[in-house]
């Protein structure tokens, strides 16, 4: 993976939907140039396919789960497959591991928080918990649509209007409204362990004001973020070819104003749960167990 592969992904981050003429623009290279390194990205085990991302700041509840355990890593990715509602689960450098819960109600949270300190034998767990925007009401429809693109989130829509039932006009009106109003997102799903000319590096960045994260988002290296409300932080994915470049990178966040502390985490190993759609939309009333 290189720079132009790099740009590729975070233009497909954006918008995992955007056609392959428009990225071609946006990099610089020929359209085939691009569908060529997508495929070999894919072939190469660095991009694993697209899903649908729900943002946990609109949709429903989910929580980001921090915790530390003596058990191997494969002991405990074990576990977190039979949990129903995991989307994204990481481990790290360290016996460290995080991952994004959803939940209906705090019942439910405090259920799956003893189930999964039990079975993980889990001896220290923090709970990260999203800032909250408006709530987007998903009906029917949407799920169908949704769920349709679970496993794959770039099908063409004139495919989708077969599976579902819906001209492929109406359907891309629906998933542009939803995209407008930020409650979804098409995810490239990426296998960072396997992008081995980087390494991908995530901050915990303990804050004063959570607008700091607009200077954050100016960065070069920033893959994405997140805002928690509790505590008061901002969550970034960011990439690195040497070790030195994350130094740099951490010491420009730590000398901003208002930067109270930064913890790090390299991660060595990423799973996407692309089912988590299933459980959001039977927990909303849409989909039967």
């Amino acid at each position: 993976m290189d720079a132009i592969d790099v740009k590729i992904l975070r233009l497909l981050w954006d918008d995992g939907r955007m056609p392959v003429y428009k990225i071609a623009e946006r990099v610089g290279i020929s359209g085939a140039a691009v569908d060529k390194r997508i495929n070999a990205m894919m072939r190469r085990g660095e991009l694993l396919g697209f899903s649908v991302l729900l943002n946990p700041d609109r949709v429903m509840n989910s929580v980001v789960i921090a915790m530390r355990s003596r058990k191997k890593r494969e002991d405990i990715l074990k576990v977190v497959e039979k949990i129903r509602g995991v989307m994204h689960f990481i481990s790290c450098l360290g016996g460290h591991h995080y991952g994004e819960f959803w939940y209906a109600d705090q019942m439910e949270l405090e259920e799956k928080l003893m189930l999964f300190k039990e079975l993980t034998e889990a001896y220290s767990i923090s709970v990260y918990h999203h800032l909250r925007g408006k709530r987007v009401e998903l009906d029917r429809k949407d799920w169908q649509l949704l769920l349709a693109m679970k496993n794959d989130a770039r099908i063409p829509f004139t495919k989708l209007s077969k599976i579902v039932g819906m001209s492929a006009k109406s359907l891309s009106r629906r998933w542009e409204k939803l995209r407008s109003m930020d409650a979804v997102k098409a995810y490239p799903i990426i296998n960072r362990p396997f992008t081995k000319d980087i390494f991908w590096f995530s901050l915990f960045i303990e804050v004063d004001d959570i607008a700091i994260e607009n200077r954050i988002r100016k960065l070069e290296n920033l893959w994405r973020t997140s805002l928690f409300s509790e505590p008061r932080m901002v969550y970034g994915v960011f990439y690195a070819e040497k070790v030195r470049d994350m130094d740099t990178t951490m010491e420009e966040i730590i000398c901003m104003k208002g930067v109270k502390r930064v913890q790090y985490e390299i991660i060595v190993e990423e799973k996407f749960f692309p089912d988590y759609l299933d459980y959001v939309a039977y927990k909303m009333g849409f989909r039967k167990d």
